[in-house]
């Protein structure tokens, strides 16, 4: 995990250890929404992405929905997988399906995430995290979620 609860602790100025159960769960919630809005992962995991039919653009690329990603395989049936070639375009990783070995519809396997954190996602995460702490209903002032959505807008899938 690239951040954790003590870093948060550090960036929040939090002195105590006594509100770390509210906080991993605030922590929790907080990975599980940038993934679900951006796409980004935060921490390495496997995830499978369906693909229904052939690419239609020329180089038969295909956008992945789980950004990093570090490895893209083809799903070839009885356990086996082909590992796709990966570009980046605009900062985001395409996988090319321009292989012999492709039947539609196709599974891909991704190993997304990494132990290092785009900044503007670690800030957007710090600032969700402290969001939903301060919603506890302790403090008097609650942060603004402009932040937030303008970062996760920008950073993913434009739902934001």
């Amino acid at each position: 995990m690239p951040i954790d609860i003590a870093k948060f602790r550090a960036w929040a100025r939090i002195p105590h250890e006594a509100d770390d159960p509210a906080i991993q769960i605030a922590w929790e919630a907080a990975v599980r929404e940038v993934e679900e809005r951006t796409g980004w992962c935060v921490d390495p995991v496997t995830r499978y992405q369906y693909v229904a039919s052939e690419p239609a653009n020329e180089e038969k690329l295909i956008r992945l929905e789980r950004q990093p990603v570090t490895l893209c395989e083809l799903d070839l049936g009885g356990g086996l997988y082909l590992a796709l070639n990966l570009q980046q375009i605009n900062g985001l990783t395409y996988a090319s399906l321009d292989t012999p070995s492709a039947e539609y519809p196709a599974t891909l396997r991704l190993t997304a995430g990494s132990n290092t954190l785009n900044p503007l996602l670690e800030m957007m995460l710090l600032q969700r995290v402290t969001q939903h702490v301060q919603s506890r209903g302790d403090d008097t002032f609650t942060l603004s979620s402009d932040y937030f959505d303008r970062i996760s807008a920008m950073m993913g899938k434009g739902i934001g």
